[in-house]
């Protein structure tokens, strides 16, 4: 197979401008600070926080608008059916007004666990989990002024929910499930070699609210479903999916497997580990490699050119890297939390091991730092930083220590407090702008073919023809379209899920969902989707003192 070889001038240039842009990169103007004390806010436990408790949120509900959530303190009530493992608590949300920082809406959500139950899917709308209960809201849209916090069942599961995905686009929804257990399995029957379902969803903005057919005017179309040993995060967008193959000692090949079935090959990276690629819009995406060594990482962006558009490494050791993307304006904003030494991602973090929670801004094309600064408290979860979809203002959460002056009745003194700080980044120069468009002129279109045959033909080549021919315009084995139009939203019901290889198709057929548990064909040289990559095996944990 014939590949670019070496862009030595390419990427020393993309170091030059890295170094530059770095050194451009401002010290920040005041920010507009909100305090979250007024709304009820009490410090969070740091072992939850650590141990990636989802326990507060930032996100932008428009460039004037932040929708912002919190853990609060309340006695509830005891439900009749309650599960014996839930872990309740209550959440409070609030939307406010910018720059005033005024609350125009707050409400409550009795939650049943501490993982994530927040996800921004853009243009104003919120995907919140409730257990395994998935619905939509739209806190600014006409429709919903008089209860902003108004939900609509957005997808029904009937199994247990483990992981949600949303593209950087917000154009494709994963939802990652398993079969509930009922009891001790043991004695049962054998354990199933791919117990994780990935059900995909195409998000499309129809606009038609009259019709009752989508949830807040969002369209939620079934793109097809797998099965796989364990919970994955695929480097995909609605186009297309990243595919990185081995090529030879050190060397890791990128190539674009559109849906189509046509195979675009990208760059080469040079890496000792596995590269975590992650698109940050249809046309670009960054990856983490390695140095020598797990941790010296280096961090690069790619685009669907074939280019290595530039590279940088961190000299830091961290954990729980996150994201937020704002690809209108070419730009992401990545956080890390920083650690003493290597821990293993597994394992709650001691405090002691913290050095701080960074987040960055960066221009995704030329890796220019746009904006650096610090979170506080840290949130290994992430959500406590946001990036405007225009990508002009970046949202975090900061503890300071705030000097109130002495009153007639009090001394003056000094207390920490806990506020969101708003700081306006930078405007797109003409250059940024150009470097926008010639990326939006590189992303394949969506064809709206289903995502699992596409992953079938990644893992079995020889059984593509086949997949193909059964595409016959059917909505796939992830839900029912017109089940879900009563309810505002397409909705998979439970005779369209699967447990153990039994057939349920879109409209009660025998459709089944691709099944990827590894390569039939020894001499395949594709593999199918995993958390390690070839020859690798987990590290050795690290026990927290």
């Amino acid at each position: 197979m014939k590949r670019a070889v070496g862009r030595v001038g390419a990427t020393l240039a993309a170091w030059a401008m890295l170094a530059a842009g770095t050194a451009m990169a401002r010290d920040p103007e005041p920010p507009l600070r909100i305090p979250l004390e007024p709304m009820g806010y009490q410090a969070m436990v740091q072992e939850f926080l650590l141990a990636g408790s989802s326990m507060l949120t930032v996100d932008f509900a428009d460039k004037d608008h932040l929708l912002i959530t919190f853990a609060v303190r309340r006695l509830m009530k005891r439900e009749a059916d309650a599960d014996p493992d839930d872990d309740d608590r209550t959440v409070g949300a609030f939307l406010v007004e910018l720059p005033s920082g005024k609350v125009l809406a707050r409400t409550e959500w009795r939650l049943h666990d501490h993982m994530q139950y927040l996800w921004n899917l853009g243009h104003g709308r919120f995907l919140l989990r409730v257990r395994d209960r998935l619905t939509l809201f739209a806190p600014l849209q006409a429709g919903t002024l008089g209860d902003p916090f108004q939900q609509t069942p957005l997808v029904r599961m009937d199994r247990r929910i483990v992981a949600i995905l949303v593209s950087s686009e917000h154009d494709l929804l994963t939802i990652e499930s398993m079969k509930r257990q009922a009891g001790d399995p043991g004695g049962g029957p054998p354990q199933d070699p791919a117990p994780v379902q990935l059900d995909f969803y195409r998000l499309s903005d129809n606009g038609d609210l009259g019709a009752g057919k989508t949830a807040n005017g969002l369209a939620v179309t079934p793109a097809g479903s797998i099965r796989t040993r364990m919970a994955v995060d695929l480097p995909m967008t609605a186009a297309g999916i990243l595919d990185v193959i081995e090529g030879g000692k050190d060397r890791w090949l990128f190539n674009f497997d559109e849906l189509t079935g046509k195979v675009d090959e990208l760059a080469e990276w040079d890496t000792t580990c596995f590269p975590r690629a992650t698109f940050a819009g249809h046309a670009e995406f960054v990856a983490f490699g390695c140095r020598g060594s797990a941790d010296k990482v280096a961090f690069a962006g790619f685009n669907l050119k074939g280019e290595q558009m530039w590279q940088q490494s961190f000299l830091d050791s961290f954990v729980s890297p996150m994201f937020a993307f704002a690809p209108a304006a070419g730009r992401f904003a990545l956080g890390r939390t920083i650690v003493s030494s290597t821990f293993d991602a597994d394992f709650p973090l001691p405090a002691s091991a913290v050095t701080a929670q960074e987040v960055r801004v960066y221009q995704s094309y030329n890796g220019q730092q746009v904006f650096k600064i610090e979170c506080s408290p840290v949130e290994r979860a992430g959500q406590n930083f946001a990036l405007s979809e225009d990508g002009l203002r970046l949202a975090v959460v900061r503890e300071t220590m705030v000097r109130h002056p002495a009153t007639k009745d009090y001394e003056a003194y000094t207390a920490k407090e806990t506020a969101v700080e708003v700081y306006a980044l930078p405007a797109l120069s003409d250059k940024d702008q150009a470097a926008v468009k010639a990326a939006e002129a590189l992303a394949p279109a969506d064809s709206g073919v289903r995502i699992d045959l596409a992953l079938e033909r990644l893992s079995n080549p020889a059984a593509a023809g086949t997949a193909a021919a059964n595409e016959v315009g059917g909505t796939g084995a992830g839900g029912d379209a017109s089940a879900g139009a009563a309810a505002g939203g397409p909705q998979a019901g439970s005779g369209s899920r699967t447990e153990g290889g039994a057939g349920g198709g879109s409209s009660g057929g025998t459709e089944r969902p691709t099944v990827i548990e590894g390569d039939p064909d020894p001499d395949v040289p594709r593999k199918p989707p995993t958390l390690y990559g070839p020859g690798e095996k987990p590290p050795e944990k690290t026990t927290p003192q």
